[in-house]
């Protein structure tokens, strides 16, 4: 093989990974290019893009450092990245320039390519939305307006989880990891800023209590929830004993 076409094709797939993929479904493509397929290592270069795009992400570690951990332990690093390399080339657009926007677009990746059917990627996804909800809480000044409608008390971002992230974030930390011995179940939380962005924290919710508190907008009033039921009457009172709304 001529070393330049070799370097040239190299580089073409280090800049556009989607086109590594289409040479891995098609090999004898590279024929067009006077390279031999069986000569030339197409998932070396693929894993050397995952890489790359994670080391372009290196920046998000300190906000997201139990996912990192999880895609390390779990091998998922470059199957991962690579893919999102891949996207992000198939869409030609270029990663976002801060971090927060790094952040949301991996998510925004994560939720359309991620096979919630595999234990590792339903564990991923739940770990990334609690990682990114304390971020973003964290970030944020919420806004503390009175209202004389129910209202919410700061600022909230709920998820509803397969699993308790907080058990996985604790498994993580230790020598070795086994996503077989998490508990798989639904879990409501609601990540709650009241107004201290060093002050977060996470309610475990039952299910008529998660989807309640979705509605409480500032713009419903008792009567309206009334209306819909008298037993959201008594919610919305043990959701205001805890402090996370005010019903004005």
């Amino acid at each position: 093989m001529i070393a330049s076409r070799v370097h040239a094709i190299v580089a073409a797939g280090l800049e556009n990974p989607e086109l590594i993929a289409r040479w891995k479904q098609e090999p004898e493509s590279l024929r067009a290019y006077g390279v031999d397929p069986a000569e030339f290592d197409l998932d070396a270069i693929w894993k050397f893009a995952g890489l790359s795009a994670k080391v372009k992400h290196n920046g998000l570690r300190f906000d997201l450092p139990l996912t990192f951990r999880f895609l390390s332990v779990n091998g998922l690093e470059i199957e991962v990245f690579g893919a999102y390399a891949a996207h992000k080339a198939r869409a030609g657009t270029r990663y976002a320039p801060i971090i927060e926007g790094r952040i949301v677009e991996l998510v925004d990746f994560l939720r359309d390519w991620l096979d919630f059917d595999k234990r590792e990627h339903a564990l991923l996804w739940d770990l990334i939305r609690h990682e990114t909800a304390l971020a973003q809480l964290r970030k944020r000044t919420p806004s503390l307006k009175r209202s004389h409608l129910p209202h919410i008390v700061g600022d909230v971002i709920l998820h509803e989880m397969t699993c308790d992230p907080r058990i996985v974030g604790k498994l993580l930390r230790e020598k070795s990891f086994e996503p077989d011995v998490v508990e798989r179940d639904l879990v409501h939380l609601c990540y709650w800023n009241p107004g201290d962005p060093e002050e977060i924290f996470i309610l475990e919710l039952d299910e008529l209590g998660y989807h309640l508190l979705s509605l409480v907008d500032g713009k419903r009033s008792m009567a309206d929830f009334k209306r819909i039921s008298k037993k959201l009457i008594d919610a919305l009172k043990e959701l205001a004993s805890v402090g996370v709304i005010s019903l004005g």
